[in-house]
This record gives C-alpha cells, structure tokens and sequence, in this order.
C-alpha cells in the first residue's frame, strides 16, 4: 500500500471511528428515558436517522426536550420524524459539508416559517463558513414576531455589509427587549436594524463574504 493510500485510509478510519463515538454519546442518553415504550421508539428513530447519515444528536435533544415536557409517545415520535425532515430539506438547501449545527439551525427556521429560498441564499452569500449563528438570529426574529419575508431580508442584507456576530446577536437582543416593552416587532427590527447599517461599509460587488468579522 503506498503512503498515499495508507493516509488516506488513516483518514477514513478516523472519520469513522470520530462518528462512531459521537453516536454512542448520543445513545448513552437513552437511559434518561425511563419509559421503556418510549425510549424504545427514540432508539429506532436514532437508528434510522443514523442510517441515512442525518446528524442524530439534535434528535436525541429533541427526544429529551418531549420527555421533559412529559409529552406522550406518539408526540415524542412525530417530533423527531418531523425534525429528521426538516434537517434533510435544509441539508438539500445548505449542502452536503454543512454542519451539525447548521443543519440543526436550518431546520429551526423552516419550522418558523423561513422560507427555503432564504436558506439557499444565505448559503450563496456564504458558501465556505458557517451560517449557523445567521439562521439562529433570522429564526430568533420571527418567532419574535417579525415576518419571515422581513426578517429574512434585513438578515440577508446585514450579511451583505459584512455584519459582525456580536452586532447580529444584539439585534437579535434588542429587538426582544423593545418587543418585551411593547414595540411593533417590525418597527422594532427596521429601527435597530438601521442603526448597525449606519455603522457598516457599503456591500461588497460580490455576494462571496468570507469570513464574516468576530
């Protein structure tokens, strides 16, 4: 075997074995579900979302949030089919590299009513880093109340000045506590939102961010 190949199966091997242990961390939870009924449906569920290479981790968290919640079985069940479907459609739309947490972010806003073409235009705009913390704040401003379509587009254009992290999770704070006060969500996301556009460059000729500032 050349050095090549013995590299490359080194790499493999490795890949595999790194999967095969976050899997057992994951089913290593399965004993907080005391129900035996339900804890054997979550095992199937991981078991076959395993199979089909969608992330398993966010499932066995969704499980554990539904026995928290003392949900019935069959809730439990149709949570974690539902959330296995969403994590597959934003893996269509944000591609086959996307993290874990992507996935799992993806998936929450689609559950909010974001709409599939925002997440493949939030890939486009950046297409070599995480988008992770972008889909967590679009997803945080809608179930806050701002529409989806507005949301999405002052996300998608605080992406395209080059918006920091820190800027994008104080909007996403400030237009909670001006909500919590009583503020129109919308009127509350255009104001916040223009303030931190007063402070960023004028957008790039090219929607290619890499990388977004800390």
């Amino acid at each position: 075997m050349t050095s090549f190949r013995r590299l490359t199966f080194a790499v493999v091997l490795l890949a595999v074995a790194t999967a095969a242990r976050a899997a057992a961390q994951d089913y290593s939870r399965l004993a907080l579900i005391r129900d035996d009924v339900t804890r054997n449906v979550v095992r199937g569920l991981l078991g076959g979302a395993f199979s089909r290479g969608v992330p398993i981790d966010p499932l066995m968290a969704k499980a554990l949030e539904g026995v928290a919640k003392k949900a019935s079985t069959t809730a439990i069940r149709d949570a974690m089919n539902a959330l296995e479907k969403r994590m597959r459609k934003a893996q269509d739309l944000l591609g086959k590299d996307a993290s874990v947490d992507e996935l799992a972010a993806g998936a929450d806003a689609l559950s909010v009513g974001v709409s599939e073409k925002t997440l493949t235009r939030m890939r486009r705009a950046a297409p070599r880093r995480s988008i992770a913390l972008e889909l967590g704040v679009l997803t945080e401003l809608v179930a806050r109340g701002v529409g989806p379509s507005k949301a999405s587009e002052m996300v998608l254009s605080l992406m395209a000045r080059n918006a920091t992290g820190v800027q994008l999770t104080a909007l996403s704070n400030d237009v909670q506590g001006d909500v919590a006060a009583g503020l129109n969500p919308e009127v509350a996301l255009t104001l916040r939102g223009k303030g931190i556009m007063s402070l960023l460059p004028p957008p790039p000729s090219t929607n290619t961010l890499q990388p977004r500032p800390k």
